[in-house]
């Protein structure tokens, strides 16, 4: 299991990793599902639903946004 210290360690790798890589996805969603796993760490069921409503929310945005767009 993972601890909080690692947790803030994992966080600061994926996000040097997003911004130079994935500038267009949200610092927040990749914290939120970090969040989601590490709290659900004894029920992984209840971690990927979080994960997947998580993912499907940011995504619904991103439609909305495309479609604002014209896209």
């Amino acid at each position: 299991m993972m601890n909080s210290v690692e947790v803030e360690e994992l966080l600061k790798v994926l996000e040097a990793v997003r911004a130079e890589k994935y500038p267009d996805i949200p610092a927040d969603l990749i914290k939120d599902i970090v969040t989601a796993q590490f709290e659900n760490q004894d029920n992984p069921e209840q971690g990927s639903r979080v994960t997947k409503k998580l993912v499907d929310d940011y995504m619904k945005d991103v439609k909305l946004d495309e479609a604002k767009a014209g896209w």
